[in-house]
């Protein structure tokens, strides 16, 4: 009998042709216009033409085979970028698109900007060529066993030898080992380390030096310092995550980096500018988690979304004889479309942080700090919030895949369990949302002190607070639902919020509370003040983007409605999940709250026409997505056959000519023929 068509094709067909917009005129958006997708798509191409790069046999190498498979894959990454002269972002997007984390990751993504920022013009003669060459193979070693991202906790010491104008490295406990090391369990030769800066026993505090790990020559570790690989971990298969100890190293003084503090041959030190620039390294990387929880959200939803259009299951069409399109469920699409909308809100706000980071890059070349507050408490709110966001979403996404989800072949569970690692590094979540609470309490403080005073942006619905009395009779001016589509009321709902939950912190604190005992308040402040700030972004970028056309065509008026269903599906989505806190001081009415349920469904309807639109203009390629229910031409069952072709349990010499498994006559024939002696079970409990 001939084979029935693939109706999944058909599937996949059908909802492209029902999209109201190209999504082709969306794609440029998520790699920073068009001029620039053109050459990170030849970047693309240029991976996908590398043998060494091929991931079809990913899924089925273990982790010492992942390592020695990447080595090659760094090896020609760095040939490569030296043969294309790649500038550093086209380098930086290779590595994303190897979509592995190679063993040098580390030595472009930390060890280099953090030298490039900390280092002094003088330092960066000597060492800049050098590292830039991968002569210094490099890490940043910051987090230790006992500590973390709290700096000022760190044990390891950097003790200044006034008489040989050295600095003593020292791991003097257990718990002072570095760990965690991207790059330094075989890899790295050199490592910035941050270590307690102590002269004539005094502490200066974490700063940061450039430590020898290896010798250049043979690459065996240099004296006094123990190095080991730290083992398996859940992702980030490939890299050699470190462990190291430092007895009495020594480097010259020189090796301290010197750019914003200084001590002299005389051992006499002078302090920076400010004493958060130590930060910068984390503030860079923060910034870049937040694009990376966009991308990655995108990369679950393009995958759950293609499936579960071409997936049909339950409920039989009369008419077609059909099964429904799990797509079409609402208790499905509830799930998988807001991750559509948080995907997008998060790529706003990642254009925004990104933007604010390059200015505070550009300023403190010029000695000026004012930004610097601003940047570590957004960075490191918007880290916090998005990368549970994404963490949680991709899971989610994968669940809605059914029992497929459970297979590595879903393209989910490999890059899902390398990005889990995103919700501790650079600061733990929880931990971060302190230090944004914080400071939007010092804010507020503040305001009380002067009404007058200048806030950025984000942070200027705290002048409302000034007025406490007016403040807490504030109500939400919605008249119908159809009010609550209107931008300036969603952001002074937003905005009230989150003020509240600062009023609400102040008084805790001016009644006594211990901050150790505001843990919660913080998080649920941090948590409200990003929400804003993410919903303010994703309405600018679409105010920017898509809506600055005079006469704007019928192709750019869907493009329009389009992505402003998904700006609303956010919107509704977000206050639905928090309306506890719109309700509980009177600012939203019962009806109100009706509305937000009611609208969070219509947006639902709005958006599932468009739904593999949408995941077709992130642009990823079925190579990067590595999927065989994700893929673009929908084949999800076939390619799930495909792909069981390569096990290597299929094959010699798992597997005989006839089929047979290796150790059948070892170990299964002696059972099937009784050779294993008869069972018969006790009649009681006793071993």
């Amino acid at each position: 009998m001939p084979l029935a068509p693939n109706r999944q094709q058909l599937d996949i067909a059908a909802e492209r042709a029902k999209c109201t917009f190209d999504p082709s005129q969306l794609t440029p958006l998520f790699y920073g216009g068009e001029e620039k997708m053109k050459r990170l798509k030849k970047i693309e191409a240029l991976v996908d033409s590398e043998p060494v790069f091929n991931r079809d046999d990913r899924y089925f190498l273990g982790r010492t085979e992942r390592f020695k498979r990447a080595l090659p894959m760094a090896k020609r990454y760095v040939e490569l970028r030296n043969e294309h002269s790649l500038t550093p972002e086209e380098s930086a997007y290779m590595k994303v698109y190897i979509d592995d984390y190679i063993p040098i990751h580390l030595h472009e993504s930390m060890f280099l900007p953090v030298l490039r920022a900390q280092a002094s013009e003088e330092q960066l003669k000597v060492w800049g060529p050098l590292a830039e060459n991968y002569h210094y193979i490099g890490c940043y070693a910051q987090t230790e066993l006992g500590h973390g991202s709290a700096l000022g906790r760190l044990e390891t010491t950097a003790t200044f030898d006034v008489e040989r104008d050295q600095w003593i490295i020292n791991s003097p406990t257990q718990s002072s080992a570095k760990f965690w090391i991207g790059t330094l369990g075989k890899i790295a030769n050199h490592a910035i380390v941050q270590a307690k800066l102590i002269i004539n026993n005094k502490d200066y505090g974490a700063h940061p030096f450039l430590v020898p790990l290896r010798s250049l020559k043979d690459h065996t570790p240099l004296p006094g310092v123990v190095i080991k690989d730290q083992g398996p971990k859940q992702g980030a298969v490939s890299m050699d995550n470190g462990y190291a100890r430092f007895n009495n190293v020594r480097i010259p003084r020189e090796n301290m980096l010197m750019r914003f503090s200084q001590v002299s041959r005389e051992g006499v030190y002078s302090k920076p500018i400010h004493p958060k620039l130590a930060y910068g390294g984390m503030t860079a990387v923060r910034t870049t988690l937040i694009n990376h929880s966009a991308l990655s959200m995108a990369r679950a939803v393009t995958i759950a979304t293609r499936y579960c259009a071409v997936r049909r299951q339950g409920t039989v069409d009369i008419k077609t004889d059909l099964e429904t399109q799990v797509l079409d469920y609402p208790s499905v699409q509830s799930r998988i479309l807001p991750l559509l909308s948080h995907s997008f809100a998060t790529i706003f706000s990642g254009i925004w942080m990104t933007d604010m980071y390059a200015q505070y890059n550009a300023d403190i070349s010029k000695g000026d700090t004012s930004l610097l507050k601003d940047v570590h408490v957004y960075s490191s709110g918007l880290k916090s919030y998005c990368t549970k966001l994404g963490a949680d979403g991709i899971e989610e996404a994968r669940r809605c895949l059914g029992g497929h989800g459970f297979s590595l072949f879903s393209g989910m569970i490999d890059f899902h369990r390398q990005f889990l690692a995103t919700v501790t590094y650079e600061g733990e979540n929880a931990l971060l949302t302190q230090q944004v609470s914080r400071y939007l309490l010092k804010l507020y403080k503040d305001v009380l002190r002067n009404p007058n005073m200048h806030l950025s942006p984000p942070s200027k619905y705290i002048l409302s607070l000034f007025h406490e009395n007016l403040f807490v009779h504030q109500k939400c001016e919605a008249r119908s639902i159809r009010d609550l589509y209107r931008p300036e009321i969603v952001l002074a709902a937003f905005q009230h919020r989150a003020a509240r939950l600062i009023l609400e912190l102040a008084r805790a604190e001016k009644a006594g509370a211990s901050w150790s005992d505001l843990n919660l308040e913080c998080m649920r402040l941090s948590k409200a003040h990003v929400q804003y700030i993410m919903i303010e972004n994703f309405h600018n970028g679409l105010e920017k983007h898509f809506n600055c056309h005079a006469n704007p065509t019928v192709e750019q008026q869907n493009l329009l409605a389009a992505i402003r269903s998904v700006y609303d599906l956010h919107v509704f989505y977000t206050m639905e999940t928090e309306l506890s806190e719109f309700l509980e001081d009177g600012y939203f009415s019962p009806e109100q709250a009706a509305w937000v349920r009611q609208g969070f469904k219509n947006s639902l309807k709005a958006v599932r026409p468009n739904a593999v639109g949408f995941a077709d203009c992130f642009g990823f390629t079925d190579s990067l997505l590595n999927s065989a229910l994700g893929s673009w031409d929908g084949r999800a069952y076939e390619r799930m056959a495909e792909m069981t072709e390569k096990e290597p349990l299929n094959g010699e010499p798992m597997t005989d000519k006839n089929g047979v498994v290796w150790g059948y006559e070892e170990y299964l024939k002696p059972l099937i023929y009784g050779k294993a002696g008869p069972y018969k079970a006790r009649g009681d409990s006793k071993l």
